[in-house]
């Protein structure tokens, strides 16, 4: 009866035992006056917590990592195999930093039907394979051996893709560590003020206004929480796209600067640093749209992002080709300016339609949470005396 959450049904009052709250009466001081302000100063504490919406947050992140297991197990080839549960020794080792040892990269089986240099060779051993080659300031040996070099560099790439969507995972686990510790503090609350409500009133409403009062309340809380849930998906939508934009544009000095770079050693490394940064900006929008499935983002094709990822496959031997480079450029230009495009439309709608729907919905919540603390405050008050 007092300030639930949405997450989970709060602990029966007959299961509560005397806490701190409860010290001032047990102590003989002026336990009127100090429990009452205690409740207020709790429940004041439970609505700011509340406003954060820890629960439900915690909820979408940990949806969040399941998708992204899903996503790189697949890759991995390791979708619809049984998890193995982690032992004990596992995770004492775990806790005590020791690294476990990793799962193999695999590729998918139609990748691995390919000759093994392709597969197996890293970039370094492609960045002097390409030097060798010539394939850097010579068209012609460039054309002559692009498709061995689209073939290593796609390789690369897919495992770079699973590096990227491991650092997601990690990453998104340390946000539900956060968020599963605010959620346990604001249980904790809870139950502190559950023992104050029940040694007061014992457990049962003392008005037909207060239980009113916490009806609307608890479906105003109801409310607030879907939209705090929906919040999280789009944070971690806008967060990508931001990624993604960033990535873009720092993709995009990096070929410019390529452009005016001659040493052909010093032009490798720069296009290979382009490619990453690219792969990675495609990464992250390609787990933005993952994040946010039934929404469209506005200003970036299917198409375009199929440009892009063609183009950077074949940018190790496209430098050496004038006009090769010009459409790579004018690929990148684009890419990168409908990238920015799509992460400010995001945020634009998003500040206009979700966020204002949630602070909507706070501002109810807060508003009834008010009038209950100050109603429970009265009869609390004259209930004791």
């Amino acid at each position: 009866m007092g300030c639930g959450s949405s997450m989970e049904t709060r602990s029966s009052v007959s299961e509560l035992v005397p806490n701190a709250a409860l010290r001032p009466q047990q102590n003989g001081a002026d336990n009127v006056t100090n429990i009452v302000r205690q409740y207020v100063r709790l429940d004041e504490q439970i609505s700011k917590m509340e406003g954060g919406c820890p629960g439900p947050r915690l909820a979408t992140a940990e949806a969040w990592i399941e998708h992204l297991q899903a996503k790189r197990d697949a890759m991995l080839g390791l979708e619809g195999m049984p998890k193995t549960p982690l032992t004990p020794a596992t995770n004492a080792g775990e806790a005590r930093g020791e690294a476990s040892e990793p799962l193999p990269l695999t590729l998918r089986s139609e990748r691995t039907e390919r000759n093994e240099i392709v597969a197996n060779t890293p970039t370094n051993d492609l960045a002097q394979l390409a030097h060798n080659l010539g394939v850097i300031g010579d068209p012609r040996k460039a054309s002559m051996h692009e498709d061995f070099f689209a073939n290593l560099s796609e390789s690369a790439l897919y495992l770079l893709s699973i590096r990227y969507y491991g650092e997601l995972l990690e990453h998104t686990k340390q946000r539900v560590k956060t968020l599963a510790a605010s959620y346990a503090e604001l249980n904790e609350l809870y139950v502190n003020q559950d023992g104050i409500i029940a040694y007061i009133s014992g457990g049962t409403y003392m008005t037909r206004l207060e239980e009113s009062i916490d009806q609307q309340l608890e479906s105003a809380r109801d409310t607030r929480d879907k939209l705090g849930s929906a919040l999280e998906q789009w944070r971690i939508c806008g967060t990508l796209l931001r990624a993604a934009a960033n990535s873009s544009t720092q993709a995009l000095k990096q070929w410019r600067q390529l452009g005016r770079l001659i040493d052909p050693k010093q032009k490798l490394q720069s296009a290979l640093d382009c490619r990453s940064l690219l792969h990675a900006s495609l990464t992250s929008l390609e787990a933005a749209q993952l994040a946010l499935p039934h929404v469209e983002l506005r200003y970036m094709s299917h198409r375009q992002v199929l440009a892009v990822n063609h183009c950077n496959t074949y940018l190790i031997t496209d430098i050496s080709n004038a006009a090769r480079y010009e459409h790579t450029s004018r690929v990148f230009n684009s890419y990168e300016a409908s990238m920015s495009k799509t992460c400010t439309w995001l945020y634009d709608t998003f500040n206009k339609t979700l966020r204002r729907d949630f602070d909507k919905a706070e501002e109810a919540v807060r508003r009834l949470a008010q009038t209950l603390r100050e109603h429970r405050e009265e009869i609390f008050s004259a209930a004791r005396k």
